[in-house]
């Protein structure tokens, strides 16, 4: 490749690996109102600045290595993209960050360090605050799903190969495929994916599961062929 800052600063360099159903950074960035800016107008932006230099005025919204690597404002180019962060978006259930994983605190100080060169305080709250709303309900979901497994598999009523066994298939769904979309929409403010691809699905996911588990808790068996998976994959 060409080893160029420009290449690395667009989207486009991202979206090679960040795309697709589990998590469709890529799509979400081009839905939300950064990504739209960057389709009508990023022909014009500059993306040869020097690191450290390349700072708003060269692009009129930021691209994915804006927030999560460039230097902007106080904040020096990094190539720990854990070091803007604040929630975990990946796993089964969303913490804030630490350890090995990075410091959740500091992690959200720096973004809405990043935010600042461009929003207002009341802006910036009010979209942190969105995306801790949007975390805490998908926990909710997952405690709810996680306490149902947990009862089954007390009960023997969980299939030995978690690919054949619709409640775990489901569950699998709802954090790898729906939950992530539905946190990730939220966090880079595209709400097609954080609701229709999102938490619409995480309920629908939700329900399935749910018919599951009161199949097996009446019946005292797993069921021969999971009805619900007919909408399968999400």
């Amino acid at each position: 490749h060409t080893f160029s800052k420009a290449d690395a600063r667009k989207p486009e360099a991202c979206g090679a690996c960040h795309l697709g159903p589990d998590h469709p950074n890529i799509e979400i960035y081009m839905e939300s109102k950064h990504g739209q800016q960057f389709l009508t107008a990023g022909n014009e932006w500059e993306f040869d600045s020097p690191p450290d230099a390349w700072e708003p005025g060269d692009y009129t919204a930021p691209t994915c290595a804006v927030c999560h690597m460039s230097g902007i404002g106080e904040l020096a180019t990094t190539h720990n993209v854990q070091e803007r962060l604040k929630w975990d978006l990946m796993h089964k259930k969303s913490v804030v960050r630490s350890g090995e994983r990075g410091d959740g605190v500091k992690g959200e100080q720096n973004m809405k360090k990043v935010c600042a060169n461009c929003h207002g305080p009341s802006h910036i709250t009010s979209q942190r605050d969105t995306l801790d709303y949007s975390v805490a309900l998908y926990n909710k979901y997952w405690d709810g799903a996680a306490k149902m497994k947990a009862e089954l598999k007390g009960k023997g009523l969980l299939g030995k190969d978690p690919w054949q066994d619709g409640f775990q298939e489901l569950m699998y769904y709802l954090w790898h495929h729906t939950g992530r979309r539905a946190r990730q929409g939220a966090a880079m403010n595209a709400p097609d994916y954080a609701h229709w691809h999102g938490f619409f699905q995480v309920f629908q996911v939700y329900q399935d599961m749910e018919a599951i588990y009161n199949y097996r808790i009446k019946n005292k068996k797993i069921e021969e062929l999971s009805t619900v998976m007919s909408s399968a994959p999400y």
